[in-house]
This record gives structure tokens, sequence and C-alpha cells, in this order.
């Protein structure tokens, strides 16, 4: 078992732990995780990274169909203009997006963002979701105001 902590882990349910730690199995994959509720103290074998840790995961279509229509609301139909031609979707291209989707919405954060972006590919965007092994960092972001910058980079620690 190995410990990684960040600034931010997002957890499996999509919610952002402040100093969260996630428990990560010799197969790659996240079993656990901890919120410390940005109480993060030194413990044995925890290695610490500035950024927000990601688990692995990979969205793929199971219809394909050609958007005909449009959605209630820009952002949704942003998402779903940008991955009309994606069948399958990694955590690289779903940050990629994200930051796209920052400098058109500058007033939402992060969390927001990815979570908005899970929820449409989940359902309008007929995707589904399914974890795999690795633990990524996004490193260069506005970590106070919770923001994607130009120098947002996603980097695989395993």
């Amino acid at each position: 078992m190995r410990k990684f902590a960040a600034n931010y882990l997002v957890a499996d349910n999509g919610e952002f732990l402040k100093d969260g730690i996630a428990l990560v199995g010799e197969d790659g994959f996240i079993f656990d995780t901890i919120d410390t509720k940005g109480d993060l103290r030194e413990m044995e074998r925890l290695i610490f990274f500035n950024g927000i840790l990601m688990g692995g995961y990979l969205f793929t279509k199971t219809e394909i169909s050609q958007m005909k229509e449009a959605f209630d609301s820009q952002f949704k139909n942003n998402v779903l203009q940008a991955v009309i031609a994606s069948t399958q979707l990694t955590i690289h291209n779903l940050v990629d997006l994200g930051k796209q989707l920052q400098v058109q919405f500058p007033e939402m954060k992060i969390p927001v963002i990815m979570n908005e972006i899970s929820e449409v590919l989940l359902g309008e965007g007929r995707y589904t979701k399914e974890t795999i092994p690795g633990i990524y960092l996004l490193s260069g972001a506005d970590l106070v105001d919770l923001h994607f910058t130009p120098k947002s980079r996603l980097k695989q620690i395993i």
C-alpha cells in the first residue's frame, strides 16, 4: 500500500478533499481516501504533492449518435460539441476540456467544471465511466481560487 496526499484530492464521488490522502494498492487503484478536513499531519510513508490528485478513469461512448438538439445550457452544449467525435475520453482529455471551459466560464471552479463535465458525459453524452489504474497530479492550477491556468498540466504519478 502506498499513501499519497496533495493540496486537494478528488474522491470517487467527485468531491474535492482539502489535504486528502489516497491509499493506493500495488495494482495502481485507489482503494480508499481519507478526508483530513484540511488537517493533514505527518505519517509514515506519506508522499505529499503540490496540486490536485486524481485517480485514473476512462469514459467510453455507449451509443453513437449525432447531437441534433440544443441543450438547456451553454456549458452542456460546449462539452457535447467538444466530444462529439470521441468514443473514449481519458482523464487527460477531461483536463484539457476543463482548461478550455475555464476560459469560457471564468467564474466556475475546477471541482464544478470537472463534476459537470462528468455529469454531461454520463447523461446526454451517453458515456460510461470506468475506473482504471493510475494516480495523476494536476499541477500549475490556481489552488487558492481553484481555477485552471494556462500552465495547468496533468502528470501521471503511478
